[in-house]
């Protein structure tokens, strides 16, 4: 972690950078005061040689201090980072599932949820009237994905993992190529009165990730590759537009 990172996770309280932006200004006014007025406080130039190297030393002083002052640092940056990518850049990636490249249209549809501050949900509406939600957990360093497949009419639940490896091999193939691990138990979940089939990825992230652009648009570019994939070795699992009626 170099300088930068470190001094982005410094939390300094309040009373500190303000107290210590008061002391400032009351040196910076002195020094100024026996620059500009110091020919006529003494017949030398003692205090005007003072003043001058007084001021010499609090400037760059005081701009690292007011710089500390209205600088946001400790944990809110790290939360604000997590919500963009989360309420932006993934969003911004996903809805070019499906997109007609000769005319450039964005064809798909994507709902973004906030569950918390880490977990955002996200509904995808194909073109083809499908739909496919998951969720997305990301917590600094690691990150989960969940994918959620709908109980329907004629089809058994998914109880056993080997049975998303036979219908998702070629997804999961390359999600462990990019370093995501499986969970071997499929999950069980209720949404809006709906029994959903769970199927979880997670993966750790570089060290540096909230703060490395390039990092974080090819984790983004990246889930849209596997997205994409997954959506065409579902098929018949995803959700339809309409919902089914009993």
């Amino acid at each position: 972690m170099d300088l930068l990172q470190i001094i982005k996770l410094i939390s300094i309280p309040k009373w500190v950078k303000f107290s210590s932006l008061t002391v400032i200004f009351c040196f910076m006014g002195l020094a100024i005061y026996a620059v500009f007025g110091g020919v006529r406080l003494a017949h030398d130039s003692g205090i005007l040689q003072a003043g001058m190297g007084l001021l010499g030393v609090l400037l760059p002083l005081s701009v690292a201090i007011v710089f500390l002052t209205f600088y946001e640092a400790g944990v809110a940056p790290l939360k604000k980072a997590t919500e963009k990518v989360l309420t932006q850049l993934i969003p911004e990636v996903l809805v070019c599932l499906g997109r007609d490249k000769e005319n450039d249209q964005e064809l798909t549809r994507v709902v973004t949820t906030p569950l918390l501050d880490y977990i955002c949900r996200y509904l995808i509406k194909l073109p083809d009237k499908r739909e496919l939600q998951l969720d997305v957990q990301l917590n600094v360093r690691k990150v989960s994905v969940v994918f959620y497949f709908p109980e329907r009419k004629g089809r058994c639940r998914i109880a056993c993992f080997s049975e998303f490896e036979r219908l998702f091999e070629h997804t999961l193939a390359g999600a462990r190529h990019e370093g995501y691990a499986a969970n071997n138990v499929v999950g069980h979940t209720r949404i809006e009165d709906r029994c959903c089939d769970n199927l979880v990825l997670y993966k750790t992230l570089p060290r540096d990730f909230l703060w490395n652009s390039a990092e974080k648009l090819y984790f983004a570019q990246d889930m849209q590759v596997m997205v994409e994939s997954l959506i065409q070795e579902a098929d018949a699992l995803l959700m339809p537009d309409e919902k089914i009626k009993d």
